[in-house]
């Protein structure tokens, strides 16, 4: 199982016992189409066993569904348009499965994470950018063309929420969540504050998202949810005054516990497509 975070790649064998020895593996952003290919081609192959039985990816990418065409990345900026789960499958000749990577973060903590069962789950992913993923009615939920969720990109202010709520944010002031985390917890006062505008318009964004999908819980993930007691409070507090107290008093919204929960879900996404696959074969 493959998964790319920010500009790295985390690889791991998974089965029904659970998760393998997990590598890390710096990702060529700034590489050929082909340079990409080549490396993502050198993980699998380099992680395959003569037991293995299929490849899960999950990408930050937007990803046809239907087919596992990769359309665009924007933090690749050479890999686009490339036929990924054609090529995979071509090349080792084992079934392929190929998703978002925030939509296998989701399934990872609908399916393993430390909660209660849950029917409707929407999963954010806060890192270099924000990337989301949907579970409703128990079933993820991509679009006609898999970019449902991306609410990261909805108009906000003078630019787009995931400007104000990622990692984008603290670029604004020159800086990053890390550093600005270990001053606020040192008690910096300007740190402090940049957290509670953080979660200020964290908060306004989580608004959209319960009156969209009107979920039971939300999982936050990423390098930015690992501060989530720094801006609990003014999101919450932004939460409820922008959403229905129906919708607010009754919603969980929780930084993930899950390690490597991507992983997981990519497993998960591989093995309900098989199910599927063979469900269709018996009709």
């Amino acid at each position: 199982m493959y998964r790319f975070r920010r500009h790295k790649a985390h690889v791991a064998q998974v089965s029904k016992s659970g998760l393998g020895q997990v590598y890390r593996h710096d990702v060529p952003r700034r590489g050929t189409k082909q340079e990409v290919n080549d490396f993502i081609e050198y993980l699998v192959e380099s992680n395959m066993t003569r037991k293995s039985t299929g490849i899960a990816i999950g990408v930050p990418s937007a990803v046809r569904i239907s087919d596992g065409h990769i359309i665009d990345t924007v933090n690749i900026p050479n890999w686009h348009d490339v036929s990924l789960k054609h090529n995979l499958m071509h090349r080792f000749c084992v079934e392929t499965y190929v998703q978002n990577d925030a939509n296998c973060f989701t399934l990872g903590e609908y399916y393993y994470g430390p909660h209660l069962p849950t029917d409707n789950l929407v999963g954010v992913t806060l890192g270099t950018g924000l990337g989301s993923g949907i579970v409703l009615n128990g079933a993820l939920y991509t679009g006609k063309n898999g970019f449902a969720g991306e609410f990261g990109s909805f108009p906000y202010l003078d630019g787009i929420i995931e400007d104000y709520t990622s990692g984008q944010f603290f670029k604004r002031f020159a800086t990053d969540g890390a550093k600005e985390a270990e001053k606020a917890n040192l008690g910096d006062l300007k740190a402090l504050n940049m957290f509670v505008q953080l979660g200020e318009h964290l908060g306004n964004a989580l608004a959209h998202v319960l009156l969209a999908f009107d979920p039971d819980k939300i999982v936050l993930g990423g390098s930015v949810a690992h501060s989530f007691p720094l801006f609990s409070q003014s999101m919450f507090s932004t939460l409820k005054q922008h959403s229905h107290s129906a919708l607010a008093e009754h919603v969980q919204v929780q930084p993930s516990r899950l390690q490597y929960a991507p992983l997981l879900g990519a497993y998960a996404g591989f093995t309900n497509q098989l199910i599927y696959s063979k469900e269709l074969s018996n009709v």
